[in-house]
């Protein structure tokens, strides 16, 4: 092969990638349609590494912020009421939080691809759930999702 014919392969390679990318939304709700307070929508999302979330806070007074994530993965944080977007290029399980309202149980699960981190989220969410007061029991129902 030669090098223009290698060069041709690898951008489509990546435009192929970029092609099947796929985007969601993850709204930020003080309350929802059911009458949750304090609540992400969905709080529970399976995506496909290179896909992108877009995190949206219903008000000023939430924001995004990565807790637990798979090793050399990204971490995430948003300003308070200001969306943000955040491409998962590593495979694994991600929890995230709702900085003010974290002892609320405002709190989130995003599986990409294999969950590979799962029994460290785990352990993870064992030592810092004593700091939420309420609502404790989403992250264990989102964490039984996962697969």
């Amino acid at each position: 092969m030669n090098k223009k014919s290698i060069v041709l392969l690898i951008t489509l390679s990546v435009l192929n990638f970029t092609v099947y990318a796929k985007n969601y939304e993850v709204k930020l709700l003080t309350t929802d349609a059911n009458g949750q307070n304090m609540v992400m929508s969905p709080g529970y999302l399976k995506i496909s590494s290179g896909d992108t979330v877009t995190f949206v806070p219903s008000d000023p007074s939430h924001n995004v912020e990565s807790l637990s994530i798979p090793k050399n993965a990204k971490s995430f944080t948003s300003k308070m009421g200001k969306k943000l977007s955040h491409t998962f290029d590593k495979n694994g399980v991600y929890l995230y939080k709702c900085t003010p309202h974290f002892a609320l149980g405002m709190l989130g699960v995003i599986q990409v691809g294999a969950a590979d981190n799962l029994a460290i989220v785990r352990k993870d969410w064992s030592e810092i759930s004593t700091g939420v007061a309420m609502n404790k029991e989403r992250v264990s129902t989102y964490l039984t999702q996962v697969k």
